[in-house]
């Protein structure tokens, strides 16, 4: 991973290199910021630079021994852990290691929903992936050791919001590491951090990305036309990963899904509804999370719809005639209902509630409300 590959963050890139030169990166960072900022690559992108055989004024060399392997995310002195599914043959997130660095290599700006798909089981679709006590001490293990190659050693931990109280574990180790080791630790959730674990480390604040730097980073990457780079980055709001996401997948399933759910709800089709939940509860927490998200924008395009005169939504063209047609049957109330209906269930999803009860519940509100006889304001 070279910083070159990595769109934007430009201040965050000449802090990082800057440090480095004068040997002043911390041996515990935390690189803190929004899903889909880059600041997994920005970390590897770090590491790669300071093993470099052959750096430049700016990056990694890219071509050396020890980028080569960083690259390929196969460096001996360069350890990972990461949330999985723990299980009777699962205990520690090596278990994963061969999926980790595949996904790696085909999603560098890789998000949580994306691992999560990886490596679930048919029968793992409700669980959410964790980081055990068990591998915390098998990262205490891995650092014990000397470098393999004689120089420094790197440990990233990602998404430290899934360690819990285990995370108490690494108190000591981040706090008095062996010589030459650095920990550098990435989140998107600092708030489920454990302060003990952040009051160790030094923060690296990463923005989101600019709406620009998504938009040329998809012309550059993808066939696309501009006027899709142009669509999916400013959809994506500066979440890079969603932005790739939507411009592979398209938007089509996405709509077609909404607009079956809200036709079920608006006739008050309770068999439908039902296989409905059904379906969309088999899903898994975190892809159900991500339907309802795009949703709620969908559902605020409809209202600026309504209350902007010659608006055109800012929504992929399979999606232009369901806004028009659908922001016709609501109020400026329901729709405040709706998106509240539809927020309070990705936080009760997001907190382990029944997502088959929650989804439920959230389309015979939405019935409730599109019956109702709420006025607009």
């Amino acid at each position: 991973m070279q910083f070159s590959s990595i769109p934007g963050q430009i201040k965050v890139k000449q802090k990082l290199i800057m440090a480095s030169d004068n040997g002043r990166i911390p041996h515990a960072c935390l690189f803190s910021g929004p899903e889909g900022n880059g600041a997994l690559t920005l970390a590897l992108a770090l590491i790669s630079y300071m093993l470099c055989q052959n750096k430049t004024e700016n990056d990694s060399c890219g071509e050396c021994s020890s980028c080569s392997k960083t690259g390929s995310f196969i460096h001996p002195d360069v350890h990972f852990s990461y949330p999985f599914i723990a299980g009777d043959s699962s205990r520690i997130s090596d278990t994963f290691l061969s999926e980790w660095r595949s996904a790696l290599k085909e999603m560098p700006f890789l998000t949580y929903t994306d691992w999560m798909d990886t490596i679930k089981g048919k029968d793992d679709q409700n669980k959410q992936g964790n980081i055990t006590a068990e591998e915390c001490r098998n990262i205490l293990k891995k650092l014990s050791l000397r470098a393999f190659e004689g120089g420094k050693k790197f440990m990233v931990l990602w998404l430290p919001e899934y360690l819990g109280q285990a995370g108490n574990i690494l108190l000591k180790v981040l706090e008095e590491p062996s010589e030459n080791t650095h920990f550098f630790i990435v989140t998107e959730k600092p708030d489920k951090v454990l302060n003990t674990i952040i009051s160790r480390t030094q923060i690296f604040p990463v923005p989101q990305f600019k709406t620009f730097d998504v938009h040329d980073y998809l012309l550059e990457n993808f066939q696309c036309s501009s006027e899709d780079a142009e669509l999916h980055s400013f959809l994506s709001e500066g979440n890079l990963s969603l932005a790739i996401k939507a411009l592979n997948e398209g938007d089509s399933g996405n709509t077609e899904e909404l607009r079956n759910w809200m036709m079920f709800c608006y006739t008050g089709n309770m068999i439908k509804i039902n296989e409905w939940v059904n379906t969309m509860s088999s899903l898994g927490r975190e892809r159900i999370k991500n339907f309802l998200r795009k949703s709620l924008y969908t559902f605020n395009e409809c209202l600026h719809l309504r209350l902007i005169e010659g608006y055109k939504p800012k929504v992929p063209s399979g999606n232009q005639k369901f806004v028009s047609d659908f922001s016709k049957l609501l109020t400026e109330p329901k729709l405040e209902e709706i998106y509240k209906a539809i927020n309070d269930t990705i936080y009760h999803i997001d907190r382990n509630a029944n997502p088959r009860i929650s989804l439920t519940n959230v389309s015979l509100t939405i019935r409730r409300t599109l019956m109702s006889k709420t006025e607009a304001v």
